[in-house]
């Protein structure tokens, strides 16, 4: 049983600041109110779905087996992912070493996963069957992947994509505003990699699926895992030169 908040609405795409800054209050407030919960009492409802050595794990299976011969078209997306592998170990390597809490995350951080009201104003976080263990740069990260980048995450045309980052600035402002007292200093100058990380990660996922035969995404045409692959892909080549004012705008919040 659910509570019913009349008067709502979501949104798939972000169409202005003060959309993205409501979404950012949501998830941080999410994050705020489950703090104080001992997340070791959480089960893990799917396992490794954030553990970036999982996901490379998985890709170099499929490179190895190549059962589609299709490794051989892929080699510049496999250098681009294998040349950021260390950088985007950061969080993971950190959580390893205790460094990071462990908190109560979302895992699925999409903005239509916010209920606003009539003016735009933030009611509450929905579709909470991946709440579980995790840290907080991946739902922050998520959140950007999917809020600043303009176009279709199938586009074929990749010069499209250029960050709002008018949109990044917002949602940050408006997430550390509810999360800023109850993060660590650690784990707010980690939002950033996890922005660089999530969409690396799903590229990861896209190009292991094609790879392997396009069994576990739905496919319209045989290079759209692929297509998928490249948007990912070229979604972390440009935060890399935007990645100055990104921290930027975390630091100027903390």
């Amino acid at each position: 049983m659910f509570i019913l908040i009349e008067d709502t609405k979501s949104y798939d795409i972000v169409e202005t600041e003060v959309q993205a800054a409501e979404g950012g209050r949501a998830f941080g407030l999410f994050q705020k109110q489950l703090s104080d919960l001992d997340a070791s009492r959480i089960v893990e409802v799917l396992p490794n779905f954030h553990n970036v050595e999982f996901r490379l794990d998985n890709l170099r299976k499929a490179i190895a087996k190549d059962v589609c011969q299709r490794v051989r078209l892929v080699q510049d997306k496999l250098d681009f992912i294998f040349n950021r592998e260390d950088r985007m170990k950061t969080i993971l390597d950190l959580g390893n070493k205790g460094a990071l809490p462990l908190r109560i995350t979302h895992n699925d951080t999409k903005f239509n996963n916010v209920l606003l009201d009539v003016h735009d104003k933030m009611q509450c976080v929905i579709d909470l069957d991946t709440v579980m263990p995790g840290y907080v740069a991946y739902d922050f990260g998520d959140a950007i992947r999917t809020i600043i980048n303009p176009v279709a995450e199938d586009e074929k045309d990749i010069s499209k994509i250029v960050l709002n980052l008018s949109l990044y600035k917002a949602y940050a402002e408006g997430y550390l505003e509810e999360a800023n007292e109850f993060l660590t200093t650690l784990e707010k100058e980690t939002l950033v990699d996890g922005a660089f990380l999530l969409p690396y990660m799903q590229g990861v996922r896209f190009l292991t699926d094609y790879i392997e035969g396009d069994h576990y995404y739905k496919t319209k045409y045989d290079e759209h895992n692929l297509v998928r692959t490249n948007t990912q892909l070229k979604l972390v080549e440009e935060m890399e030169k935007n990645e100055e004012f990104m921290r930027k705008v975390i630091f100027d919040c903390i």
